[in-house]
């Protein structure tokens, strides 16, 4: 009788000690995209304060169907500064992509934008990277990380530049 009064006793320790095996990659960071924008933390999550891809594109140069588009906007639906990255739908894969000023040409794989409403100048993204981490094809999230500089002059690549974004990280859902 004295042992099953230890055993009840213990069991309920056991049991609630016991840690869970969770993929802590799975968890939701507090915001879905960050950086260092000149020197300056950037937080953000999507217009609506989630970790969900975009569904409005107004640029068809990047159509819908063809890539997805990744919005980080600090501050919420009317905030400012920025970040939009497109992701080509059909190579959302582990890989560090680069890019180099745009040419309008034809879209590249991925590619990376900022926008920030306080300065009159137009920025262009000069050069960058965008490296993907981690891509669960269950949960449909992509983690990874980017840095990029801009420029005033879209055609200009040897034009002064305005933005250094550095330390990037992304952590969105990519479909529904």
């Amino acid at each position: 009788m004295k042992n099953l009064k230890h055993l009840l006793f213990l069991l309920p320790i056991f049991f609630f000690s016991c840690s869970s095996d969770s993929d802590s990659s799975s968890t939701t960071p507090t915001y879905a995209m960050t950086a260092k924008i000149n020197g300056t933390n950037f937080n953000a999550n999507n217009p609506f304060g989630t970790n969900m891809f975009s569904e409005t594109n107004l640029w068809d140069y990047y159509p819908l169907e063809d890539f997805v588009m990744l919005q980080g906007r600090q501050g919420g639906a009317f905030g400012t500064p920025e970040i939009n990255i497109w992701l080509k739908r059909t190579q959302i894969a582990v890989g560090t992509y680069t890019f180099g000023l745009e040419t309008f040409d034809t879209p590249p794989s991925h590619y990376i934008d900022l926008i920030d409403l306080t300065s009159m100048d137009y920025e262009s993204t000069k050069e960058g990277s965008i490296t993907i981490t981690s891509v669960n094809t269950t949960t449909k999230k992509v983690v990874g990380t980017f840095q990029f500089t801009t420029v005033a002059d879209t055609f200009d690549s040897s034009a002064p530049v305005n933005y250094t974004v550095t330390n990037g990280t992304f952590n969105y859902k990519y479909e529904n």
